[in-house]
């Protein structure tokens, strides 16, 4: 079934006139009417003989799918038959069955289209081309359709600008001003625009333009060009008595200049993202380029550009510009061409400063930058903006070029140009002071303030030479993190405010994976080396200083290259490159990088050996608060609320969802803010007994947000309690994940506060209130239960290792550090250290390490409490021995029947190594019972026990000796 639609919707859209055509074969006449009205539209002869023929009938025949954009209709609707058999079609424009300005625009329209085929169809270099389209051109009536014609002329067609200038004239001549509204004085003001631009133009391309004198004379009577305020520019003429005009930079500018280059050239400065410019092939091309560019409609002062130009066509128009004005033969005529064309000053100045931003910086040479001087001198030679500037007053016309100059990407670019502009600039008031014979301040208010420009251009050029330095940091270096191309201006570091050149510098260096100890070393060994003094000695007060000046001065050694730059941007920099400055700006860089890759932990490793190598603590003290709660914070109290939920580490899938990394990520993380939180509360512990150093930078910035370490300085103090319970916790969760620990709500059972408020009130995010530091007495047995099960693990960590049958070698180190590590949470806890301890020997005695059990059962303060459970585990290793003993009648019969029937009543705990050493066994006893007897002077309280312990070891002896 065939689904397409009738075309009907087609035709509505249509629209249709009826004309009555009218044979008269014995006059051999044709006459064509309106139906309408019956007026006549035309009239012409025709044969005699012939036959008019009207058909009503479409094509006959056709298959359902065939589609046409009309109705079926037939292709000649009315036609006449010659004797001879041809048919002549009647071709009726439109426009004839409208009447009025309808008529008479639709008739522009059907000459327009005309006009555009001719354009089309015929070669621009024929004899009688431009005489058939002015022909053309000269039918159209119709304001509007004039201008569309000339728009279509200048974009769509290369037709040359003296040919578009022609049909201009004509239309020029046809308008009369006292019939026009608004809108037609509008569209006039338009044709006088074009034909100043295009005058404009051609004078820079150093064409003839005589045949415009005449219609630029009308233009400039309508916009009344000759009457708008003059400028004494001619004041400013050459006299007899004046100095030759000397287009160059000035002596001091001269030598920064050279010097930026030479610096630029030893580093291999290379523009990364100047614009790309391209020249139009021909002059037509060109010439529609440089017009599409111009606002020609609005009933401005003077020509200027289109704001919503684009970058592209903005940079090939200055290109345009500049490479036609540098090859006009007489410059000192261009100030005469911008004021008779009516064209903006300052947007050619723009232009001409655009495309010397745009330049390879390889060919702006000094015979150059003369030239631009030169050329910048005759633009705006004839504007009094540029040129009157009162005296010690700053000019609001150079001003705007100097906001220009502040705005364009390339810092170097801006600081030649801006030197060009002071140039410039000199010459106008030398000659104003020559002709007011005023004695006028060596350095002027508008002298100075571009040499202040200079001065922060000159530092910005310098800032973005160094950091397209790229280099691998040698010998440890930090992970290095990724270098993004730094796009750096003045309006950049001015916006971001005073922390922008740190934060730049620190993003260098992190970019090159340089450690923070070297830029403290670096610091320091110009500090000696600026005040003329030798390295400090051991012995002298700044023995802190030689010993870290000997520790890392390496760092610098082994890179001359990265901190020769760096040295270079101490000394443009002063006060931005601080040892404290630039490292707090690298934590913030490893802060982010973190932030955006959470499975790299050697980020947030990196960010916490970086505070550690800030010396001013109020700075440190801030970041540590301020780093935590921006990136740490919230990861970690989902990592703890995920552990409270599952009661041990959680699976892979599980912390994925939660958290965004693996269980092995999330143990680096945990033990990674154990440590930070550790090195946060010990530095706000500390009494700090420094005052807060003022934080100091360059004055490129007026006022300006407050950098990172003034925010880090003015944080507020941390509560150091809230901060204790943040570390307990963070150690608690760690220790249990590392061990893989089960332990049910480990949040809600070992802590009486609740551990929401914990996290919120470290950063002041809830209402304060009064936090018991000492724990509950029903926490106290959990606590000990938990850290029961840490000791246990960690003593599990041991390893051994049997060179010979008689010495064993013990693998410790990873149990000592964990032992450690648990007597701090006891401690934060308020558990003895004794009761960690005492675990630690029952651990180690129950797996068989008896030395180790034996050399801490010697650190014991209350030995007598952990007798019973080393006899418990002694009678095991009885039984054990029993068990594993090749003559058991003989083993019984030496046992004392009250230990044998201790034996007996005791199941046998698999745990128990299989083959335990008596004679280790007997040292442990005897040990705990030395160590009873110097502690307490009366026993009679564990009188039973220790008889028991002296029977073991008597039967231990026994064992020995009878080798059972």
């Amino acid at each position: 079934m065939d689904d397409k639609k009738p075309q009907l919707t087609v035709v509505k859209e249509l629209k249709r006139a009826i004309f009555l055509i009218i044979y008269n074969p014995k006059k051999g006449l044709i006459d064509i009417r309106l139906m309408q009205k019956g007026n006549r539209v035309a009239a012409f002869t025709a044969t005699k003989n012939g036959l008019l023929l009207y058909n009503t009938c479409g094509l006959v025949g056709a298959e359902k799918n065939y589609s046409s954009k009309k109705l079926n209709l037939p292709e000649f609707q009315c036609v006449l038959i010659d004797p001879d058999g041809k048919l002549k079609k009647f071709n009726i424009p439109f426009y004839y069955a409208l009447e009025g300005e309808h008529s008479q625009r639709s008739k522009d329209l059907h000459a327009l289209r005309e006009l555009r085929e001719h354009l089309k169809k015929s070669s621009t270099e024929s004899e009688d081309f431009v005489d058939q389209l002015i022909t053309k051109a000269m039918e159209l009536k119709t304001l509007n359709l004039k201008k569309h014609c000339l728009d279509m002329l200048v974009r769509k067609y290369d037709i040359s600008p003296n040919i578009v200038m022609k049909c201009l004239s004509l239309f020029w001549d046809s308008i009369e001003n006292d019939e026009l509204n608004a809108q037609d004085m509008e569209i006039k003001r338009y044709f006088g625009n074009l034909a100043l631009a295009t005058l404009f133009f051609r004078r820079i391309n150093g064409e003839n333009t005589s045949d415009m004198e005449d219609l630029t004379t009308k233009i400039h009577a309508f916009i009344n060009l000759n009457n708008m305020e003059k400028t004494d520019s001619k004041n400013l003429e050459p006299t007899e008595n004046s100095q030759p005009l000397c287009f160059e930079l000035l002596e001091d500018d001269n030598c920064i200049l050279e010097r930026l280059l030479t610096l630029a050239q030893e580093n291999n400065y290379k523009e990364h993202h100047h614009a790309r410019v391209t020249f139009a092939s021909n002059n037509t091309s060109t010439y529609k380029e440089f017009i599409s560019c111009f606002k020609l409609d609005d009933f401005v002062k003077y020509i200027s550009l289109k704001f919503d130009s684009t970058e592209d066509r903005i940079s090939n128009l200055s290109g345009i510009t500049f490479k036609a004005i540098l090859k006009l033969k007489d410059v000192t005529k261009l100030s005469e061409y911008i004021k008779e064309c009516n064209v903006d000053v300052k947007e050619i100045v723009k232009l001409l400063i655009m495309h010397l931003m745009n330049m390879p910086l390889e060919e702006i040479s000094l015979e150059l930058i003369e030239k631009f001087i030169q050329v910048l001198y005759y633009a705006c030679y004839g504007t009094e903006e540029a040129t009157h500037i009162e005296y010690n007053e700053t000019s609001p016309w150079w001003q705007d070029i100097r906001q220009m100059l502040v705005d364009m990407p390339c810092p170097l670019r801006s600081m030649i140009v801006a030197m060009a502009c002071k140039a410039v600039n000199r010459i106008f008031e030398i000659k104003r002071q020559e002709i007011e014979f005023d004695v006028w301040e060596s350095v002027t208010k508008e002298n100075a303030t571009w040499g202040i420009l200079i001065g922060k251009l000159e530092d910005i050029s310098i800032l973005s030479i160094i950091l397209l330095f790229k280099d691998s940091f040698s010998d440890n270096s930090l992970p290095k993190l990724q270098m993004t191309e730094f796009n750096i201006n003045l309006k950049y570091v001015y916006t971001r405010g005073k922390g922008s050149v740190t934060e730049l510098i620190a993003k260098w260096l992190c970019g090159m994976g340089v450690v923070p100890e070297a830029v403290v070393a670096n610091e320091l060994l110009e500090k000696y080396s600026s005040m003329c003094e030798e390295l400090p000695e051991p012995n002298d007060d700044n023995d802190t200083d030689y010993l870290f000046i000997e520790n890392n001065r390496i760092y610098v050694d082994e890179n001359p290259k990265i901190f020769k730059w760096f040295s270079l941007l101490r000394q443009q920099f002063p006060l931005s490159t601080s040892a404290d400055y630039i490292i707090a700006n690298m934590c913030w860089e490893y802060s982010m990088a973190w932030q955006k890759s959470m499975q790299t932990c050697e980020f947030l490793k990196v960010v916490l050996q970086c505070l550690l190598c800030i010396s001013d603590l109020h700075i440190r003290l801030g970041l540590f608060s301020i780093i935590w709660s921006t990136y740490i914070k919230q990861i970690f109290e989902v990592a703890c609320r995920l552990v409270n939920k599952v009661g041990r580490l959680p699976k892979d899938p599980l912390c994925l969802q939660d958290v965004g990394f693996d269980s092995g990520t999330m143990v680096k993380f945990l033990e990674i803010s154990c440590t930070y939180l550790d090195n946060f509360l010990k530095c706000s512990t500390v009494a700090i007994n420094q005052n807060k150093t003022n934080i100091q930078y360059e004055k490129i910035w007026d006022e300006s947000m407050p950098s990172l370490v003034e925010v880090a300085q003015d944080n507020k103090k941390t509560n150091n309690d809230i901060l204790n319970l943040n570390l307990q916790i963070s150690l608690s969760v760690y220790y249990m994940c590392h061990f893989n620990i089960k332990f049910s709500k480990p949040l809600d059972s070992l802590y009486d506060i609740d551990y929401q408020y914990i996290f919120d009130a470290l950063n002041d995010n809830t209402q304060n209130r009064e936090v018991n530091m000492k724990a509950s007495e029903k926490l106290r047995n959990p606590r000990m239960k938990f850290l029961t099960k840490l000791i246990r693990s960690a003593v599990e960590t041991i390893t051994t290792s049997e060179s010979n049958e008689l010495y064993v070698s013990y693998n410790s180190e990873e149990c000592l550090v964990w032992i450690e590590r648990i007597t701090l949470l006891a401690e934060l806890w308020h558990i003895e250290i004794d009761f960690v301890r005492r675990q630690q020997v029952i651990s180690l005695y129950h797996l068989g390490y008896d030395t180790l059990a034996e050399n801490v059962i010697g650190f014991l303060k209350q030995p007598e409490v952990v007798l019973p459970p080393l006899l418990a585990i002694t009678t095991q290793r009885f039984k054990r021995s029993l068990e594993q003993s090749s003559n058991q009648p003989e083993w019984i019969v030496t046992m004392p029947p009250q230990l044998y029937k201790r034996l007996q009543n005791t199941v046998l705990d698999t745990s128990i190594p299989a083959h335990p050493s008596m004679a280790t066994t007997k040292a442990v006893l005897e040990k705990i019972l030395l160590q009873i007897d110097k502690k307490i002077a009366n026993n009679s309280a564990n009188s039973q026990n220790i008889k028991t312990t002296e029977l073991l070891i008597e039967s231990c002896e026994v064992l020995i000796r009878r080798k059972l």
